[in-house]
């Protein structure tokens, strides 16, 4: 016998009592946000460090901490996320919200007020703002403005700007920072609060940013936690290594005419990481969640070579891996790790998809045991399904801070569920990432195809035009920077200084940010921060940077706009509702519900894209949830397709029925034939042109209108509606000969 001092008494296998072997099941969180300082000034243009490191990043590891013995996870912290908080551990945060936080409110201007008034709602609508009724209140108001705050900025009184203050930040306050007397007292307040509360809740909330890694590094002592972490700036390693990486993911993405191979920037980002972790939490870590699980062969090669013993992805990349190597698909393959074929290349795990995806994206909606109880089922019936379940490790790996908006109590009550039951299960038993390595061997992989957890692929980091043009920009720096090396007519510490900007410029988030992928309302922000360091690269070098990078490369209107593209190819799509065949609506015209007017205004939107398009005889739509499965986000509310013959005074309405069926009637409420329908991932809806009388050359106007079972009400697109004209059969050949 041997006696596990988080566990208790075990045998060497860690086998429960009884002699059966326990499931293992790793779970890891990944803590990341991007770097948000200024390159010249150092101060933050963003306050998401702040404000999750107030709720996130303390109470998921303090619910870990707390939990019965025998519970141990791995705790994914990345370097530009600890330095920011090292930052924020020595003086308050300089960001525009933190400073109109603090600002005396007879001395708010006009341009102050208009940006308290359009971002200090931004929280999570339903969990965060609702429960706090003065800021429901006060959100209310603004909301009747419709999408002009400016109409309210003289109504408000100086107690409401004051009460704002106070109430954004009380809503991000977690469960810990919730306990302590100040915070207590101003939740139970609930309004009118003074100069003096405001600034004390502030000042609580600075010294409780210094307690957070100082947690990380005594629960990691204590062997409750394992801590990881990624390369330096959060980049796309596969890309800096090879850009054309994406096109092996995905031979369709275009990154022509760039060429940027630099796999000295990958070792180095990797290198620096772990030096700067190992600093910040006083061990160098044994794994690394590469940024946004991107792996290749090469940067697989280029971290074992560093010293990383494991790293993780996604369970797409081992199935096309294993396809490429010529083995068989196995729905269970990622239930063991895998190592690359060659000397000291770490062990790989592939995360459960489906597992990690439920809990960052539907338990939110759900009462949290019986989530806990779906999800120990699932993981049960995986491990029992493998031939010897003793040598098999489950991995969940997800976002550790972004999910918790979404529930009640900020995940609280849902994690708090989870370690409980996770120490009460004799046959689960929950390890780090190391443990689960000890004690699975990992398997051979021959070959390794290139990709990410999303998709398995980089399109979301490169291909899209604006997404290249960024591209472009740091071959340009990188160039110039090379140029100076070679002729050595630069300082050492000049050089230095602009390669430290260049690693930053490499991160991934400002790619995520440019394109269509991604709506944020700081797009324009993350744009000048991403042009900033690549104009720092240059002037640390003494010269004059090119003109395009005080440009955006985003085009500006993008971020404001209502964000649509016609129609351009019939299609033929099965309707399912799982959209897993991508070219089936590649020739759709689409609506981003995220891009429309006023949006922040409204709430969160259950639908945040609506694809529409036709073939010969068939109109289709598809709506894209805000985040989960269609049929667990819409499956209880009324969806109403609005179709207006733009030529004729007529109009139908589509309405999908609870259980998936749809009935189409006109404004007299006649019924027409049924359309077809699927339910799942996404809605997707099919309509006969006939049973509207659309025929071609027909201009047709519509939108949808989803109410909740609450009765609230979404429109889709807010103001206008989507216009189209339905295409002639030889749609396909003059779009061609275009």
């Amino acid at each position: 016998m041997s006696v596990d001092r988080a566990r208790g008494p075990s045998t060497a296998g860690g086998a429960p009592a009884g002699g059966h072997e326990a499931l293992r099941v790793a779970f890891l969180w990944h803590m990341h946000q991007p770097d948000y300082r200024h390159p010249e000034s150092g101060e933050e243009v963003m306050p998401w460090v702040r404000l999750h490191a107030l709720k996130d990043y303390y109470d998921v590891a303090r619910i870990v901490g707390e939990a019965p013995p025998g519970v141990r996870m791995t705790f994914n912290l990345t370097p530009v996320l600890l330095v920011q908080i090292q930052q924020l551990e020595w003086r308050p945060s300089q960001d525009p919200f933190s400073r109109l936080s603090r600002k005396p409110v007879d001395r708010l201007r006009l341009d102050d007020k208009l940006f308290i008034l359009q971002h200090f709602f931004s929280v999570n609508e339903d969990r965060m703002l609702r429960p706090l009724d003065r800021y429901a209140w006060l959100y209310e108001q603004v909301r009747a403005a419709h999408g002009h705050p400016e109409r309210v900025l003289q109504r408000f009184s100086d107690q409401d700007y004051l009460d704002l203050q106070v109430l954004f930040n009380l809503a991000w306050s977690g469960r810990t920072l919730r306990e302590r007397p100040p915070v207590r007292r101003l939740l139970a307040k609930g309004r009118g609060f003074t100069e003096v509360e405001r600034d004390e809740l502030l000042a609580v909330q600075d010294a409780f940013v210094a307690e957070v890694l100082p947690l990380y590094r005594r629960l990691a002592d204590e062997g409750r936690i394992e801590l990881s972490t990624t390369p330096l700036n959060h980049p796309i390693l596969p890309l800096l290594c090879d850009l054309q990486a994406a096109r092996e993911a995905n031979p369709h993405c275009s990154v022509d005419g760039i060429s940027f191979r630099h796999p000295e920037d990958a070792r180095e980002q990797v290198a620096r990481a772990r030096a700067l972790a190992e600093g910040a939490l006083g061990r160098r870590p044994e794994g690394m969640w590469p940024s946004e699980g991107s792996v290749s062969e090469e940067a697989v090669r280029l971290m074992g070579a560093e010293g990383v013993r494991w790293i993780a992805t996604d369970r797409q990349v081992l199935e096309r891996s294993l396809a490429l190597s010529g083995r068989p698909s196995d729905p269970l393959a990622h239930l063991t790790p895998w190592r690359l074929r060659g000397e000291g290349n770490p062990a790989t795990f592939f995360r459960d998809t489906t597992l990690s995806d439920l809990i960052g994206f539907t338990y939110s909606r759900w009462e949290p045991e019986a989530a806990v109880r779906d999800l120990l089922h699932r993981a049960r019936s995986l491990l029992q399904s493998v031939p010897d379940p003793g040598r098999a490790v489950l991995p969940v790996i997800l976002d550790g801070e972004n999910a918790w908006e979404f529930y009640a109590d900020h995940g609280v009550p849902f994690l708090t569920c989870l370690m409980s039951a996770l120490a009460a299960a004799p046959d689960v038993r929950a390890v780090t990432m190391s443990e689960a390595l000890g004690a699975v061997p990992a398997r051979e992989l021959p070959r390794l195809r290139a990709g990410s957890w999303i998709r398995a692929d980089f399109d979301t980091w490169a291909g899209h035009p604006e997404k290249n043009r960024a591209w472009v920009a740091i071959v340009d720096a990188r160039c110039e920077l090379e140029d100076h090396r070679r002729r050595g007519d630069a300082d050492p510490a000049a050089l230095a200084n602009a390669y430290d900007h260049l690693l930053r410029a490499e991160g991934s988030d400002w790619f995520w940010w440019l394109g269509d992928d991604h709506y944020t309302p700081f797009k324009r922000e993350f744009d000048e921060l991403f042009r900033l360091h690549v104009v720092a690269v240059w002037r640390a070098l003494g010269v004059s940077p090119p003109a395009y990078l005080f440009e955006p490369i985003a085009d500006p209107a993008r971020a404001v706009a209502v964000e649509t593209r016609e129609p351009f190819q019939l299609i033929r799509p099965t309707l399912d509702g799982e959209a897993q065949r991508y070219y089936e609506w590649m020739g759709a015209g689409y609506f981003d519900v995220a891009f429309q007017k006023g949006a922040i205004f409204t709430g969160e939107p259950l639908v945040r894209r609506v694809h529409y398009g036709f073939d010969e005889g068939t109109l289709y739509l598809r709506l894209t949830p805000r985040e989960g499965r269609a049929d667990d986000v819409l499956g209880e509310a009324r969806v109403e397709v609005c179709v207006d013959d733009a030529d004729r005074d007529r109009r139908w309405t589509w309405t999908l029925e609870p259980g998936g069926s749809c009935r189409l009637r006109d404004q007299a409420g006649a019924e027409a034939p049924p359309g077809r329908v699927g339910v799942g991932l996404v809605v997707e809806l099919g309509i006969p042109l006939a049973s509207m009388d659309l025929a071609p050359g027909r201009t047709l106007r519509l939108h949808v209108e989803i109410v909740s079972p609450d009765g609230r009400s979404e429109r889709l697109p807010l103001e206008a509606s989507i216009q189209a004209a339905v295409p002639p059969p030889e749609f396909n050949r003059l779009n061609w000969s275009l």
